[in-house]
């Protein structure tokens, strides 16, 4: 007999913070490290509880490095800390002016971000520091198998990474353009909401393997930094600590090197050994999903090529179908630790069945199926391509009336999967309280992390890494402390708030599409209809998720726009296969329409009124400290 309840109707997820547990460490007093809950909704004004993680490091001598011993009468029986042994003396050979610690796809990508800025690039040393050799990722060949670590890089990131000199490193056989994208949700058999994102004139975006856009940054440090960039392989840091005056920060390398850095970057990961040594909280919480990924085979199409990325929204989490080649696509399917083992303890032909139900099939005959997946593998039963097909026969598969309508673009019917490319992670939402500490900065995964959903996750890396530079350099021109948190803080006053809105974005839209009940599904499926009707608010979603070339880090135009490009209306594209809706929604578009047009000039009013009224209050403020003196 089945359940009354589907094993996955699940219950939202806390919006509270699930800080970790901290760890025991003898060196420090455990009363010193304290947990705050706190919403991911609301931008941080203070640091709260400490993270602490386990890392590569040692994070007993990290911690030690930055906790004051003595001067606090200890009145337990505990021995005595004892204080570190001092700092040997560091050559010059191993004095850096930035030291990065991580070789992956944020600090390479740093390293290549400092070598574009002219001033840094050619008066400061730099060092590159990962506990790995970096040889996997040099002897790439660019053939053979795709690898199942693949990102989406937005256009914006990609023209970047061209006026540095790392584009044309790419293997673009490699690396495939994402020209559509459409996204629905049908809790309905009868209903598919749907935004269509149509051709922009360029790509929205390329999937590229991480080891294919690693190995073009490091052949670009190659190229161009002998002399500038030292890298060191396989060297893991043991130890941080704060050098004399606090104008530097000294890293024991193995067992007995030391080198030192007036800025050291973490690009090191969501478990920053950086952050830990800066004493950096993070806050957000973990989701109660995982991500499967594997690598998908396919038919060539006779219509069209396989450039559309498509995105379908289960009551589960998201499963998204991101074109590789012709005849190859990559899934991300987000969803329950239970179903995700399941999924993943199952034969090719059959886990092959079940991607081509979780794109094709109505949400009830799904939940039905994988609800007996899931009872069938917890009895260590998993299932076979047989049993599926047996289930398909048996169960109701609702069905269209005369009249209703029908999704007409679905992606192409899956034939096989590359079984050594399937794997699956937890996802975690975090952001940490600050960037910058005494010495330190952190980007990339140190700094957030993001549920996969928007394929954002690497292009907030690279926003960061592109911006922190550009600050490095202005810092570095005007005589600057490079490692100075006042010479910083146009970064995370620019990173911050953009970084901060994403994931919350992100974070709304997860539980928002995930939500069934039916006041929430004619909200959600009417938004939908509305904004695919909406051309500019489109074609802004796409300009903040970086598809158009012409924003900077900096969220300005970097070309003016011609008259005949200032479009205000909705596309009406011959080509859009998805047509166009009548009725009703049609109205509501245009009345939304006309709405975002007058709080447009609504805005840029209110932006000049408060600008005259903020100069005023500055001039009045000057004009009593000129009184008082």
């Amino acid at each position: 007999m089945r359940a009354n309840v589907s094993l996955l109707s699940v219950p939202r997820a806390s919006g509270k913070t699930l800080c970790p547990r901290p760890l025991s460490l003898p060196s420090a007093s455990r009363s010193s490290i304290n947990h705050h809950p706190r919403s991911l909704h609301t931008p941080p004004s203070s640091l709260v509880g400490r993270d602490v993680r386990t890392s590569p490091c040692n994070p007993q001598a990290i911690l030690l490095s930055r906790t004051s011993v003595g001067g606090t009468r200890n009145h337990s029986s505990s021995p005595a800390v004892e204080p570190p042994a001092a700092i040997p003396e560091i050559s010059e050979e191993n004095s850096y002016d930035i030291v990065i610690i991580g070789g992956a796809n944020a600090g390479l990508a740093f390293a290549c971000a400092l070598l574009s800025q002219p001033t840094i690039s050619s008066t400061t040393k730099i060092l590159l520091l990962e506990g790995s050799s970096l040889d996997k990722t040099r002897n790439w060949s660019g053939e053979g198998d795709w690898e199942n670590r693949i990102s989406s890089l937005t256009w914006e990131n990609i023209s970047w990474l061209e006026t540095i000199g790392v584009w044309k490193h790419i293997e673009q056989s490699r690396s495939c353009p994402v020209e559509e994208m459409i996204i629905w949700a049908n809790p309905s058999p009868n209903s598919f909401p749907t935004i269509h994102f149509p051709p922009l004139g360029h790509p929205m975006a390329r999937m590229t393997e991480n080891m294919n856009l690693q190995r073009a940054l490091l052949r670009r440090i190659e190229e161009i930094g002998k002399g500038k960039v030292d890298l060191k392989e396989g060297k893991k840091v043991q130890e941080m600590r704060l050098g004399e005056g606090q104008r530097w920060v000294g890293l024991r390398v193995g067992e007995t090197e030391w080198i030192k850095g007036s800025l050291v970057v973490g690009a090191d990961g969501p478990n920053s050994p950086v952050r830990l040594f800066s004493k950096i909280e993070t806050y957000g919480h973990a989701y109660q999903t995982h991500a499967v990924v594997a690598t998908l085979n396919h038919p060539l199409s006779p219509l069209y090529p396989n450039t559309t990325a498509f995105q379908r929204f289960l009551p589960t989490g998201p499963i998204a179908f991101l074109p590789l080649s012709s005849e190859a696509s990559t899934m991300v399917w987000s969803t329950l630790p239970l179903h995700a083992a399941a999924l993943k303890r199952l034969s090719p032909e059959a886990l092959t069945l079940m991607v081509n139900c979780g794109y094709q099939l109505p949400e009830s005959t799904l939940t039905a199926l994988t609800d007996e997946m899931i009872r069938a593998d917890q009895l260590g039963q998993p299932f076979s391509a047989n049993r599926i097909n047996e289930l398909l026969a048996s169960l109701p598969i609702p069905g269209n009336t005369v009249g209703e309508t029908d999704q007409p673009i679905l992606p192409p019917t899956i034939t096989s999967i590359h079984a050594p490319s399937v794997a699956s992670f937890p996802l975690r939402l975090s952001h940490a309280n600050e960037y910058l500490g005494q010495r330190t900065a952190l980007v990339g995964d140190a700094a957030h992390t993001i549920h996969p959903l928007a394929g954002q996750g690497l292009n907030q890396g690279l926003a960061d890494v592109r911006c922190l530079a550009e600050v490095l350099e202005n810092t570095w021109k005007l005589g600057g402390d490079l490692g100075s948190i006042t010479s910083l803080a146009d970064y995370p006053r620019e990173r911050y708030p953009l970084n901060h809105l994403i994931l919350s974005t992100t974070d709304k839209l997860h539980y928002i599409f995930r939500a069934r009940n039916g006041i929430v599904n004619w909200f959600r499926g009417t938004g939908l209809e509305i904004i695919n009707e909406l051309g500019p608010l489109k074609k802004l979603l796409m300009g903040g998720a970086g598809a158009q070339p012409n924003i900077t880090t900096r969220g300005e135009l970097s070309k003016s726009r011609k008259d005949d490009e200032r479009e205000f209306g909705r596309v009406r594209g011959a080509g859009d296969e998805l047509g166009q809706i009548g009725g009703w929604q049609m109205t509501a578009a245009n009345g939304v329409e006309s709405w975002f047009t007058i709080k447009g000039v609504a805005k840029m009013a209110g932006e000049v009124g408060v600008g005259l009224v903020r100069e005023g209050m500055r001039k009045a403020v000057g004009a009593l400290d000129n009184r008082n003196k």
